[in-house]
């Protein structure tokens, strides 16, 4: 299978204190393994993203465990406190083994 394409939005600059919001999305098909080929009759192998993790300047800040019931390309939004300078990071892994990351900077002022 093709690697998937991942994206991320994060701003490119924050205040201090103040949290922005990181946007990600995953074209995956997010295959239960219940469900049938239309022309074979075959159980469609499971493969599913099972967790995202997202490290801001290498420290996990958030995470996400995902199940059957999340649908195919999952889109994700949450928010992060804006610290410092540095780098936001996004890990997908799927229940092969395979990781996929993604990262981008943001830069942190004072005002």
């Amino acid at each position: 299978m093709a690697r998937s394409k991942r994206r991320l939005k994060v701003p490119t600059s924050a205040r201090r204190g103040e949290s922005f919001v990181v946007k990600t999305l995953a074209e995956h098909p997010m295959e239960t393994g219940r469900r049938r080929h239309s022309e074979t009759g075959e159980l469609v192998p499971l493969s599913l993203i099972e967790r995202l993790e997202c490290r801001y300047n290498g420290e996990l800040v958030f995470y996400s465990d995902w199940f059957t019931g999340v649908s195919p390309n999952p889109y994700l939004t949450f928010k992060v406190k804006a610290k410092e300078t540095g780098t936001i990071e996004i890990t997908w892994i799927e229940n092969s083994g395979l990781k996929t990351t993604e990262s981008r900077d943001i830069i942190i002022s004072e005002s």
